[in-house]
């Protein structure tokens, strides 16, 4: 198993450089193709709401994203030039407002999606709830960088949070192709000494195990919340070790239009300060 397409989003046009820098790192270290996507989003429309005789059309994300199309593709593909690394570009006209539909669309035929967090402070013009919904939705494991900082995704340390769960399962083995080509991997868990059925065991030894089939050397160790929940406490370990990537599942589901996250992936969405791949 080995990522052979990497898909990722340039709609965060002020993050081109680090998702072009960390998607070109990957590509390099793995022999594969980075596809990049960037999506013009069509107008919004809104109902007409009491006397008024038309529904109300916004322009303003559409034209944004049409006018930073040029600039966008140029430093992209002078990113990958740079890395040496094989690369398409594809732009493409959404049929919604939405750019999550086609990010999600496109990024099923991918092996992984890398994409950025959404500034809360800063009208990007891509959904606020963008990377929720291309986790919960594309069924890929997804990389997310931080909205801000010029951290890139390195594979010199890799922490992998484990807690026994499908969603944890699910994404310690998505990263297979990953950890890898790591240099260090660690697999932590939180507050082992909470769970009487891991008394007497060593936290994670059983993924450590089946990781060493694969040639990858992990060590396992457990890692206090010190009154933090699971999530601040793997940031708080990844960065104490200045790790260049964490591997986490993603805790989750959808509720009409509202996406609802367990406790540790909620905080490491809202405080992340490194590179994180999510599984669902």
């Amino acid at each position: 198993m080995s990522y052979k397409t990497i898909l990722v989003s340039l709609n965060e046009v002020p993050r081109i450089a680090a998702v072009a820098k960390s998607a070109g790192v990957l590509a390099r270290a793995l022999g594969a193709h980075v596809a990049g996507l960037y999506v013009v989003p069509a107008v919004q429309v809104y109902p007409s709401v009491g006397f008024e005789a038309a529904p109300q059309v916004f322009e303003g994300n559409r034209t944004y994203f049409k006018d930073s199309a040029a600039s966008v593709r140029s430093a992209f593909e002078a990113a990958m030039n740079g890395e040496g690394v094989p690369f398409s570009y594809q732009e493409i006209e959404a049929q919604t407002p939405l750019i999550a539909d086609d990010t999600i669309a496109q990024g099923r035929s991918a092996d992984v999606i890398v994409v950025s967090t959404t500034n809360p402070d800063a009208a990007t013009g891509v959904e606020r709830d963008f990377v929720e919904q291309v986790i919960l939705g594309a069924g890929r494991p997804v990389i997310v960088l931080p909205f801000t900082g010029d951290i890139t995704l390195s594979l010199d340390e890799v922490i992998v949070g484990w807690d026994g769960g499908r969603e944890a399962a699910r994404a310690a083995f998505d990263a297979l192709p990953l950890l890898k080509a790591a240099k260090k991997v660690r697999i932590i868990r939180a507050d082992p000494q909470k769970d009487p059925a891991l008394k007497g065991t060593v936290p994670g030894a059983d993924l450590a195990e089946s990781l060493a089939r694969h040639g990858v050397k992990a060590q396992t160790e457990g890692f206090p919340t010190d009154g933090t929940d699971a999530g601040q406490a793997l940031l708080r370990c990844a960065s104490d070790a200045g790790a260049g990537l964490i591997v986490m599942g993603a805790y989750g589901h959808s509720r009409l239009t509202e996406f609802i996250f367990g406790g540790a992936t909620r905080a490491v969405l809202t405080k992340l300060n490194r590179p994180v791949l999510m599984s669902h």
